[in-house]
């Protein structure tokens, strides 16, 4: 499978525990498709193991981490970093990231519904771990590193 927004880096433990970790800003007309990416990785991982997620020390094959939130992104917003900019009357405003409460269901492969505030990209990091069998299935299904 083929990856277009999300570029995993890998690290590994002494104990043969992978962990792949994904950071992906795309452009506000790419959310869509950056979630849908982020919905085929989890549904894959899903699939792995039935018993799903969980502490890998308990036993769980695998866990995830998802941690996103909203940039404001257009000429608004200046270079659309989510820093200060600078408005016409001379006052200084702050486009501060604002958290975007996400959750997934397994159930259905995808993301409940959200509101997206317009004219915001995503900005979102995902993190996968897994035991050796999980990374090995990981890195044949996804091209990981």
């Amino acid at each position: 499978m083929n990856l277009q927004l999300l570029d995993f880096d890998c690290t590994e433990d002494a104990d043969g525990v992978v962990c792949w970790d994904a950071l992906a800003q795309p452009e506000a007309r790419h959310n869509a498709a950056l979630l849908q990416e982020v919905s085929q990785v989890l549904v894959w991982a899903f699939g792995f193991d039935p018993r799903g997620p969980g502490a890998l020390e308990d036993g769980a094959s695998w866990d995830w981490d998802l941690q996103a939130c909203w940039h404001r992104s257009g000429s608004d917003s200046g270079s659309g970093s989510g820093t200060a900019t600078a408005k016409a009357s001379g006052h200084i405003t702050h486009a501060l990231p604002v958290p975007a409460h996400l959750r997934f269901n397994p159930s259905t492969g995808q993301f409940d519904p959200f509101e997206s505030p317009p004219h915001h990209r995503l900005e979102l990091s995902l993190s996968l771990s897994g035991t050796p069998a999980f990374a090995h299935a990981f890195r044949d299904q996804w091209g990981a590193p």
